[in-house]
C-alpha cells in the first residue's frame, strides 16, 4: 500500500495551480445527509439516509502573496458578489492518481499578520453540487 505526503498533494482552483501557495489544508469530508428516524418507545437512536450528500468546507492556508496568480488574486477575486456569480472548478489530487473534483465558491478570505512572522492567508472554499471522486 502506497503512502503519500504533502509533496504528492495538488490543488487547483478555477484553473489556477495553488499548490505552491498552500501550506495546510483541513480535512475534506464527503457525507450522506441523515435524518433521525427513532420512534417512540425505542431506546436506541436510528437514522435514515435522505438520499442527498454534501461536502465540507475546504480551508487552505499559506503565506500571503499579492502577486498575479497568488492567493489574493485567485481567492479574494473569486468571492461571490451575488446570485449570478459563477462557481470555480476545484481539483484536489491526493497521492498519485486519486482526485476529488467539484464546483465551489471561495466564501471567505483572511489575511493574518503576527509580530515576527510572515503574513499568512486563509481561504474558505465551499463546494456546491456533486463531488466526483476518481
Amino acid at each position: 500500500m502506497a503512502k503519500y505526503g504533502t509533496s504528492d498533494f495538488i490543488l487547483s482552483f478555477g484553473g489556477t495551480a495553488m499548490t505552491a501557495h498552500t501550506q495546510s489544508v483541513n480535512g475534506f469530508d464527503v457525507e450522506s445527509n441523515m435524518e433521525d428516524s427513532q420512534s417512540f418507545g425505542v431506546s436506541w437512536a436510528a437514522t435514515l439516509a435522505t438520499g442527498t450528500k454534501k461536502a465540507s468546507d475546504l480551508e487552505v492556508e499559506g503565506f500571503y502573496d499579492d502577486a498575479a496568480g497568488g492567493p489574493s488574486a485567485v481567492y479574494l477575486a473569486a468571492l461571490p458578489t451575488g446570485p449570478a456569480t459563477a462557481t470555480s472548478a476545484v481539483i484536489i489530487t491526493w497521492g498519485s492518481t486519486k482526485t476529488s473534483s467539484f464546483a465551489a465558491y471561495c466564501v471567505k478570505f483572511s489575511r493574518m499578520a503576527t509580530r515576527n512572522q510572515i503574513t499568512r492567508y486563509k481561504a474558505t472554499i465551499r463546494p456546491s453540487g456533486a463531488v466526483t471522486e476518481a
